[in-house]
């Protein structure tokens, strides 16, 4: 049985180089205003700026699943990060959208490893009924990347430019390598069953199952939003709210910190409903779709004409992280034990195609009506449609015992005295 040494201390280190991870994603939405001054793009171009990241993010999900549940994670989560960051850097050095476009796409690739991998880790380590918190541990930290990045980006953008900031925050990021390397625990993987389906007979029973579609594409609700504020809300906040330069990482950043506390707070929410003795996939449903909810504020954010009043529903809106932890949690819970690094990369997969179409139709609408107010009213839609794929389409009854073996901690609890 792992100790909770081993547990924690790689959980640590993969909330940290979430912090990197989104501080790398999310310097471009800084930057964009001046990034697209700069190389003369229009809205529709920075759209496809913005998108090109998630292009190779989420093509590069089903085969980076597939990976995690086969190699050690200490190694290929240590490749992959040197890359994210080395691109991050090199965009700094963007001349055009071509070449910003390219470093985009090796910075996708290399943070795709990001929650397939954290997630399957999780799924090893921690059994059904506590996974919540550390999954919330573990994606507190892209929450702190935007919130305090943001700050620390906007200063570095004002003193000394687009590109430094590229340049810094890129290179600064590879000193997390080395505590990785030196303190990941080689912790023995779960050993696979002798007798193991063909790998392509558990795509197809994936692909066949009625809970992998409801969860990508819930996922893919959730994102919708998520990619609008992290893509267009820095510049919403400065092109339509005003919101000075130098204001505009701590507004931005509260909003950020806000998704953050609120998504620790729903780890934790679902975790003393489950103490309770509330069923798990009740507990998750009521958590995600009251998160859904809180997210349609977001529209009337975009309509009120005075600028206190919409910042106070935006901050509002972004309490609607509170559904992240269910959300993480989902396909732990309904994905075969040996297989949840491939269900959260089709998961990821399906949910991440916001991110390349999101940003493209959000600048053509702009750039269309010359408001954000329809990119925003599209964006509760898809909130709505993400509350009827989780309570409608999702199963969530039992969990998928389909090819599992107890979980070790699972058995040591079911052996405790009551």
């Amino acid at each position: 049985m792992p100790s909770s040494r081993q547990r924690w201390i790689p959980i640590t280190l993969l909330s940290l180089a979430a912090f990197v991870n989104y501080l790398d994603r999310g310097n471009l939405s800084v930057a964009l205003p001046f990034v697209g001054r700069d190389l003369h793009l229009d809205p529709l171009q920075q759209g496809w700026a913005l998108a090109a990241f998630s292009i190779t993010y989420t093509l590069a999900q089903l085969p980076v699943g597939w990976l995690v549940d086969r190699w050690p994670l200490k190694w290929l989560y240590a490749g992959a990060f040197a890359l994210w960051c080395c691109a991050s850097a090199a965009t700094g050095l963007a001349g055009s959208l071509l070449t910003l476009m390219f470093f985009r796409l090796l910075l996708g690739l290399g943070e795709s490893v990001y929650l397939p991998g954290g997630l399957k880790f999780i799924s090893e380590q921690f059994g059904t009924n506590e996974r919540s918190i550390p999954s919330v541990v573990f994606d507190i930290g892209c929450k702190a990347g935007l919130a305090t990045g943001l700050v620390v980006e906007v200063w570095i953008l004002h003193h000394f430019g687009w590109r430094w900031l590229f340049l810094s925050t890129g290179l600064i990021g590879l000193l997390w390598l080395a505590p990785w390397l030196l303190l990941y625990p080689n912790a023995q993987r779960t050993p696979k069953p002798a007798a193991a389906e063909p790998s392509h007979t558990r795509w197809t029973a994936m692909l066949r199952s009625r809970n992998a579609w409801g969860m990508a594409l819930g996922y893919f609700c959730w994102n919708y939003f998520w990619y609008l504020l992290v893509g267009w809300g820095p510049s919403w906040l400065y092109t339509a709210r005003h919101i000075p330069l130098a204001s505009l990482g701590w507004v931005a950043g509260l909003l950020y910190l806000i998704v953050g506390s609120s998504e620790m707070a729903g780890g934790w929410l679902v975790h003393g409903l489950l103490r309770r003795g509330w069923p798990i996939g009740l507990s998750l449903k009521i958590i995600i779709a009251i998160g859904f909810l809180l997210g349609l504020l977001l529209v009337p954010a975009s309509i009120v004409a005075d600028r206190t009043f919409a910042l106070v529903l935006l901050y509002a809106a972004a309490t609607s992280g509170i559904l992240i932890s269910g959300i993480l949690v989902v396909p732990q819970h309904v994905a075969p034990r040996e297989q949840v690094g491939s269900w959260v990369s089709f998961q990821n997969f399906i949910g991440n195609f916001p991110g390349i179409i999101g940003p493209v139709i959000t600048g053509w609408l702009i750039r269309r009506t010359g408001s954000y107010i329809p990119a925003f009213v599209l964006s509760g839609i898809i909130c709505l449609a993400g509350i009827a794929c989780y309570l409608w389409w999702l199963e969530m009854s039992q969990p998928d015992t389909r090819n599992q073996s107890p979980h070790p901690l699972e058995m040591q609890h079911e052996a405790q005295p009551g």
